[in-house]
């Protein structure tokens, strides 16, 4: 017997999941697209690795797809355990929380399901203070559960609703979120102040990022980042855009998302944008940014899950704005380790990044060097202009001076190495 989940993207049913028995097993699963839904003139595609057809998909690259909107780690493992529900079993996760995922999928086990039973709005500090909440790891993400909130990804966080007089408050059943409250780790406490340096310094030197501040939130620090798969509607309210992360867009599951497990390469996500999507030459330029300021920053942690593809009604992808920008530099290597998510030529850590390294990263996305060159000096540039402005602006906004200042000096040394690689290179290329 096969058990079903109705799809709707953009508020429109698109098509029905299914799994078959109760192993859930990659090739149990299978995703059709409804037949009114193939006619619709606007229709959008789930995924570039599930493409608009009228013939069902089946097995793995169903389950990658549709696993890769659920939260990782032990964020999965509590909202199991307070659910009741194998961990493991992606299929019951996504019929429980599916209902406000990432981008404008929504899944719900009933055709006319609205979200569950309906749950009125309040202020998000009340609901954390009279739910006991003391700030730990995966306790945010549960305090959504009731509501049906699907988030990917291993920290713990929260979507929400944003007033325009800036308070937060949790979304009434079937409301569209508009930001995604994280709270500070408490494994590695001052992540939240690193996430907002990196974000921050990538907005001053004009890359295209989602929007994040410095939030207290029930006697807790926590970073409230906008979502970018949102936009203004004609009438004022949010609508949804529809994103997938490079995992889903190239067929990988989430548990695939560094290169040394099996996941995307760099070479694999220029093609994509390159050749298969043809993005244009925007897209492939920001790109690069993205690969480039993820070195120049430090930051090992740069992997296909923290790319994505946006996606409006009219069907027009583009890249989605950068975040999860995080200099893991700044954080004690016995926490987070410095070899890159995605390869950079043979480079052994994120701050080891070479000449024969940046030659090898061009070659195999398809990029000039002296192009490469040229862009890494000129974001060097405006890194050693921004970064002390950047870094006093987020203390007076309550960021640990102590921390940054030593993010700070991480990111400057990473930077001047990296500029000088090349110059070394020249001056042995002159002799």
């Amino acid at each position: 017997m096969m058990e079903i989940l109705y799809v709707r993207i953009f508020g429109r049913y698109a098509g029905v999941l299914g799994v078959a028995g109760s192993v859930r097993a990659p090739e149990d699963w299978r995703f059709e697209y409804d037949a009114a839904y193939l006619a619709y003139e606007q229709a959008v595609a789930l995924s570039v690795s599930l493409p608009l057809q009228s013939a069902p998909f089946e097995g793995a690259v169903v389950r990658n797809w549709f696993g890769n909107l659920l939260p990782e780690g032990m964020i999965r493992e509590a909202i199991c355990a307070r659910l009741k529900l194998p961990v493991w079993d992606d299929f019951a996760l996504l019929g429980a929380i599916g209902g406000e995922c990432a981008g404008a999928v929504s899944l719900s086990a009933d055709f006319d399901a609205g979200g569950g039973d309906a749950l009125a709005s309040q202020a998000l500090e009340a609901e954390l203070l009279q739910s006991g909440w003391r700030g730990s790891a995966a306790e945010m993400a549960l305090v959504g559960t009731p509501r049906r909130l699907s988030l990917a990804g291993a920290q713990d966080k929260i979507a929400v609703v944003v007033h325009a007089d800036g308070v937060i408050r949790m979304p009434a059943t079937g409301e569209l979120t508009t930001h995604i409250l994280k709270p500070d780790s408490h494994r590695l406490p001052g992540l939240r102040d690193l996430e907002a340096l990196g974000l921050t310094l990538a907005r001053a030197l004009g890359l295209p990022v989602a929007h994040a501040e410095l939030r207290t939130v029930a006697g807790e620090k926590a970073l409230l980042v906008a979502r970018y798969d949102r936009a203004v509607g004609p009438t004022g309210d949010p609508v949804r855009l529809h994103q997938e992360d490079f995992c889903q867009a190239l067929g990988h599951p989430s548990e695939q998302k560094y290169e040394v497990q099996g996941g995307p390469s760099l070479a694999a996500c220029a093609n994509l944008i390159r050749f298969q999507l043809r993005l244009g030459p925007l897209a492939i330029r920001q790109f690069l940014d993205w690969v480039i300021y993820n070195i120049l920053i430090g930051n090992a942690d740069a992997h296909a899950k923290n790319l994505a593809l946006l996606t409006p009604q009219d069907g027009r992808r583009q890249l989605a704005p950068f975040y999860d920008l995080v200099p893991t530099i700044a954080v004690p290597e016995r926490y987070v380790d410095r070899v890159p998510a995605m390869n950079v030529g043979q480079a052994k850590a994120i701050d080891q990044v070479g000449y024969r390294d940046w030659e090898a990263l061009a070659t195999s996305t398809g990029y000039k060097l002296p192009f490469v060159r040229a862009r890494l000096r000129q974001m060097a540039e405006e890194i050693h202009h921004h970064l002390p402005d950047v870094v006093t602006s987020l203390v007076n906004d309550g960021a640990e001076r102590t921390l940054l200042d030593s993010a700070s000096d991480a990111i400057a040394k990473n930077v001047a190495r990296a500029v000088a690689c090349f110059e070394s290179s020249a001056r042995t290329a002159k002799k």
